[in-house]
């Protein structure tokens, strides 16, 4: 079943548990940007943002990135550093507004 543009590359990715994995963050301080970088407790570089921003229906900043899978786990406490100083995140499920619509 490896005829699809990429397989030679997804499928053992699937198979065996990529080192990094991709999170939603809420922090409690200000918007987060992309390539900032995500602090795990002790203050060693987990991780990196790849988005970032005010959220209005949330009413908090909410941001999406990669880190290391040992920290990938939901409610987790991490740091991210924004201009030198940490502040203090939450790793989320994605999507952070579950949908409401009707498709039927």
């Amino acid at each position: 079943m490896k005829d699809f543009p990429g397989a030679n590359i997804i499928v053992p990715q699937i198979k065996t548990k990529t080192a990094r994995r991709r999170v939603g963050l809420v922090s409690t301080g200000p918007p987060v940007r992309q390539h900032t970088p995500i602090l795990c407790p002790d203050g060693q570089v987990i991780g990196e943002v790849t988005s970032g921003c005010p959220s209005p229906c949330l009413k908090k900043n909410i941001a999406m990135g990669y880190v290391d899978a040992a920290f990938a786990k939901n409610g987790a406490a991490i740091q991210v550093e924004i201009r030198k100083k940490t502040v203090s995140a939450i790793v989320s499920k994605m999507p952070f507004v579950s949908t409401n619509y009707y498709s039927g």
